[in-house]
């Protein structure tokens, strides 16, 4: 089956796959080679990208085919390279804050730095020393998307879709507690990331009846949310050490850190709430 592009739709699975699949090859190269912060944050977004494409494959191929096995060698490089990243996060917020309080936190920049050096060191010792394509079974995920039946991929791509919608739509029906926050950020992101694919083969014109535009700031919201959540997370951490006791001015940034989540918090819910079929 041809679609308006003038070529089989599954072309349109396979060249975003490929354009994915070469990014993430580029950056783990690089991060073989040498430890590259910008890299290991590519590669990252990069698998969210991958994680979501191989669930809408699972959903549509015919073949055996799981989205979870396909990042199973590099889960626990995610999850370090994800703890760097948050690291590098409060570090860039901790500037902020001491600019907003007229205060400087150089007790918490130590630990912070070297908190960092621990997560790196971690990190290189769980990088797969390979080759990108023994990373990512290429032959087994190209299979699986020339095993989508052309014939029903409008059909399943809407469900796919309408899977996920429905997930969201029962989210923000409930009390929006943290978690159901955090589970709709997921879907969410994989939506947008997912989004030109998906409206290219359900011939919808939104998702979730809200732009483009308006999803990846619902998204990015929370992502913000969530940076605040970890910088709670991390002072704690710090103030249960030696050099985090007894400073005053602590309370401080942790009384303003938690002041700017709640009301973080309170814009995320009536965003969420604006995300409904009803």
């Amino acid at each position: 089956m041809q679609g308006s592009f003038g070529f089989d739709m599954t072309e349109i699975i396979q060249n975003y796959y490929d354009e994915q699949k070469a990014i993430f090859d580029e950056k783990y190269t690089i991060v073989l080679s040498s430890f590259n912060a910008e890299a290991i944050h590519k590669m990252r977004t990069t698998t969210k990208r991958l994680r979501g494409l191989f669930q809408l494959i699972q959903f549509m191929s015919t073949e055996e085919f799981s989205a979870k096995e396909q990042l199973r060698k590099i889960r626990a490089l995610f999850k370090y390279a994800g703890r760097i990243r948050e690291i590098q996060i409060e570090q860039w917020l901790l500037y902020g804050y001491e600019e907003k309080l007229s205060e400087n936190f150089v007790e918490y920049h130590q630990y912070l730095l070297q908190r960092e050096h621990k997560e790196i060191s971690r990190f290189l010792k769980h990088i797969p020393v390979c080759d990108s394509s023994r990373v990512l079974d290429d032959d087994l995920i190209k299979g699986a998307i020339g095993s989508i039946d052309e014939m029903e991929l409008t059909s399943k791509a809407s469900k796919f879709i309408a899977k996920k919608e429905k997930i969201i739509y029962k989210i923000v029906q409930k009390h929006i507690s943290n978690h159901r926050i955090h589970a709709s950020r997921t879907i969410l992101k994989q939506l947008y990331y997912l989004h030109e694919i998906l409206i290219a083969l359900s011939g919808k014109d939104k998702l979730l009846d809200i732009t483009y535009d308006r999803m990846g700031e619902i998204e990015q919201m929370i992502g913000s949310w969530h940076d605040l959540i970890n910088s709670s997370d991390y002072l704690n951490g710090f103030l249960k050490t030696a050099g985090g006791k007894n400073l005053k001015k602590y309370s401080v940034l942790k009384k303003f850190i938690k002041e700017q989540r709640d009301t973080m918090r309170q814009e995320i819910v009536k965003a969420l709430q604006g995300i409904t079929q009803f």
